[in-house]
């Protein structure tokens, strides 16, 4: 019978945003993901390749969420929602005899 050993990895996403302004503070409000900041990510590309040559096969990926709250400048209502903060990866391959 084989035996595994199991490995995760961690990729993040970023987002762009605007700048939300109600004159007494400001909030940076992420709008849309950055998907280049996974797929053209140069570390990223590298340890896939890696993770392959060394003889790791990926078995599941699994997003990662934060809440994104706020609320309008007069407070009188708020709002709140899932933004995928990043992506892990999860890795196994089988332990030599």
């Amino acid at each position: 019978m084989n035996q595994y050993e199991y490995q995760t990895s961690f990729f993040p996403v970023t987002y762009y945003g605007e700048e939300e302004d109600h004159g007494y503070n400001s909030n940076w409000i992420p709008t849309s993901p950055n998907p280049e900041s996974i797929y053209d990510n140069n570390e990223y590309q590298k340890h896939m390749a890696e993770m392959g040559t060394k003889g790791w096969e990926l078995i599941s990926v699994q997003p990662l969420l934060r809440g994104a709250y706020g609320s309008d400048y007069t407070g009188t209502y708020g709002y709140g929602y899932s933004l995928t903060a990043g992506y892990y990866l999860f890795w196994k391959r089988i332990l030599p005899s």
